[in-house]
C-alpha cells in the first residue's frame, strides 16, 4: 500500500520553493524550479538522460533536494543503474526524512536488490509514521521474514491486531510462523483464538482441524470435524476427512463411506474429485477389480448428480476405461467433449481407444477435429497419421507425420514413433530408400526396438539384401520380438506377410 498522497508533482514543486530560500522571485531560485519542471518533462518523454542532466542541474544550485534526488533515483533505475539510484534514494530520505513517499521508492528498491533488511527497517520507520496504514504492517512483516526474522515478524502482526483485532490473514501468518519455529502449541493457540472469537464461522473450525491434522493430533482433528458437523451437518469436508479416519488400511469402506458426499448435489464436484484420484490413479496401476467397483459406484453418482459437468464424465470415463470397459468409456469422454471440447486429455483417451480398436475412420475423423482444436500438440498429427496409414493413405499419413516431426524436436520418445511410422507409410508407397532412411533415425534413438528392427529386415529384402535382412529380423527376436510373422521369417529367410 502506497503513502495516502495526492498531487505529487505539486507537492515536489512546493518542497522546491521552500528549499530555494523560500523565494522562487529570485533568478536562481526561477532557475532551479524550471530545472526541475524540465527534468519531469523529459521523464515523462522517456528522455533518462536529459532528465538526469537536469535533476543534477538541481542538485547543484541546491544540493539537498530531495525532491530532486528522488527524482533524479527513479530516473537512474529506469537506466538500470541500480547503484545511483540507490544512492539517490537515499539521499531524499536523508534529506527529507518526513516525506513517506521516498521511504515507500527506497524500500521498494531495496526489495528489487533483495536487500530485506533494510526494506524492513523503512517499513518499521513508516509504521511510525502511518500507524493506521495496515499494509505498512504486512510489508514490514513480510521483509523480516525473508530477512530470517520470523520473531520480529510476529511482534509486528501482534502490533497489528491490537489495532484490527484478531483476524484471518494474521492469524495464518502467524500461524504459519510458529510452524514454521518448531512452537506448535503457539501456533495452535492462534487458531484457537480465531475460533474463539468466531465460534460459528465453520472455516475457521476447518482452519483448525487442519492444523490437527498437520500436528498428527488425531483425536482433536476429529473432535473439531465433529463439532464442524453439528454447525453444519452436510459439510462434505468433514465428512470426508471422518470417512477417512476411520477407513484403516480398507481403502473400499472408505470409498464405500462417501456415498453420502456423492450424493449431495450441493457438493462442488471438485471437493468430490479430489478424494478419489489417487484412487483412479492407483486402478490405472493395477487393474483392482474391487477397486474399480468401488470407484465405478461413485463416478456413476457423480455423472447422475452433475449431469451437465464434463469433469463427472471425464472421470467416469477414467474409471470404465481402466476396468477394461473401452467402449463405455468412449461414450462418456464424447459427453464430456460435447460439453468441453477444450480437454486435450481426453482427446489423448479418445484417439487411443479408437486407435486400440483399429477404427481408423474414427481416428482420422477425430484427430482432425483435435488438430483443429490443439494446433500445436504433435500427438494429434501423430495419431492422425496413424489413422490414414490404417485406412492405406500412405500420402496423406505423411504430410501429418512431417507436420509432427517439426514440433517434436525435444520429444524423443515421440520422435522414434513417428520416424517409424513414416518409414511405413514409405514402405507402403514402395519407396524403400526413404523408409531405410527414416528407420535409421529412429534407430539412432532406439536401437532395441523390435518392430524398427523387423521394420528395417523388410526393407533390406526389399533392397535385394536378404542376408542384411535375415540378421536384423534374427535381432528383432532377441530383442522381444515375439511375432508370428517374425519368426516364419527368421525360419524361411525370406520375406512373408
Amino acid at each position: 500500500m502506497k503513502p495516502k498522497y495526492c498531487f505529487l508533482s505539486f507537492l515536489f514543486l512546493a518542497a522546491l520553493s521552500l528549499q530555494a530560500q523560500e523565494d522562487v522571485s529570485t533568478p536562481e531560485a526561477s532557475k532551479t524550479v524550471e530545472a526541475f519542471i524540465d527534468g519531469n518533462r523529459e521523464k515523462l518523454l522517456g528522455n533518462w538522460d536529459k532528465a538526469a542532466t537536469k535533476f543534477k542541474e538541481v542538485l547543484e544550485k541546491d544540493p539537498r533536494n530531495a525532491a530532486a534526488a528522488y527524482e533524479l533515483a527513479r530516473v537512474y533505475e529506469a537506466l538500470k543503474d541500480t547503484d545511483k539510484a540507490l544512492v539517490a534514494g537515499k539521499n531524499a530520505v536523508e534529506w527529507d526524512p518526513i516525506n513517506p513517499w521516498y521511504k515507500y521508492y527506497l524500500a521498494d528498491l531495496y526489495q528489487k536488490l533483495d536487500n530485506d533488511k533494510e526494506a524492513a527497517v523503512l517499513y518499521g520507520q513508516l509504521v511510525k509514521m502511518d500507524p493506521h496504514n495496515e499494509g505498512y504492517y504486512f510489508k514490514w512483516a513480510y521483509h523480516l521474514v525473508r530477512a530470517s526474522q520470523p520473531a520480529e515478524a510476529i511482534k509486528v502482526y501482534d502490533q497489528l491486531e491490537k489495532m484490527i483485532g484478531v483476524n484471518e490473514e494474521t492469524t495464518r501468518h502467524k500461524q504459519t510462523l510458529y510452524l514454521g519455529m518448531g512452537e506448535y502449541k503457539k501456533a495452535g493457540k492462534e487458531v484457537m483464538a480465531l475460533v474463539d472469537r468466531f465460534p460459528k464461522n465453520v472455516e475457521y473450525r476447518h482452519l483448525l482441524a487442519t492444523f490437527y491434522d498437520q500436528t498428527s493430533d488425531q483425536a482433536k482433528a476429529t473432535a473439531t470435524y465433529l463439532e464442524i458437523l453439528k454447525l453444519a451437518p452436510n459439510d462434505a469436508r468433514a465428512k470426508i476427512k471422518l470417512a477417512d479416519d476411520n477407513k484403516g488400511s480398507d481403502d473400499i469402506k472408505f470409498l464405500n463411506a462417501l456415498r453420502s458426499v456423492f450424493e449431495d448435489p450441493g457438493t462442488n464436484i471438485d471437493t468430490k474429485i479430489k478424494e478419489i484420484i489417487p484412487y483412479v490413479n492407483r486402478l490405472a496401476e493395477t487393474n483392482d477389480k474391487s477397486l474399480g467397483n468401488s470407484l465405478l459406484a461413485l463416478t456413476s453418482l457423480l455423472e447422475t448428480v452433475h449431469p451437465n459437468s464434463a469433469k463427472a464424465h471425464s472421470v467416469l470415463g477414467d474409471v470404465l476405461f481402466h476396468s477394461g470397459q473401452p467402449d463405455r468409456a468412449l461414450e462418456q469422454y464424447k459427453k464430456c467433449l460435447e460439453l468441453d471440447h477444450n480437454v486435450w486429455a481426453v482427446w489423448e483417451q479418445v484417439l487411443f481407444i479408437y486407435l486400440d480398436k483399429r477404427d481408423f475412420q474414427n481416428l482420422v475423423k477425430s484427430s482432425d477435429e483435435a488438430m483443429d482444436l490443439f494446433p500445436n500438440q504433435a500427438i494429434a498429427y501423430y495419431y492422425n497419421g496413424l489413422g490414414y496409414n490404417g485406412l492405406h493413405k500412405p500420402n496423406d499419413a505423411l504430410t501429418s507425420f512431417q507436420q509432427a516431426l517439426i514440433m517434436s524436436a525435444k520429444n524423443l520418445p515421440l520422435r522414434f514413433n513417428l520416424l517409424r511410422e513414416t518409414a511405413e507409410s514409405h514402405y507402403q508407397l514402395k519407396k524403400y530408400s526413404q523408409a531405410e532412411k527414416s528407420l535409421n533415425e529412429a534407430l539412432q534413438l532406439n536401437a532395441k526396438d523390435p518392430i524398427a528392427l523387423e521394420r528395417m529386415g523388410d526393407v533390406q529384402y526389399q533392397l535385394g539384401k536378404a542376408n542384411d535382412a535375415l540378421l536384423l529380423w534374427q535381432k528383432a527376436m532377441e530383442y522381444g520380438g515375439k511375432s508370428e510373422v517374425l519368426q516364419r521369417k527368421v525360419l524361411e529367410g525370406k520375406l512373408v506377410e
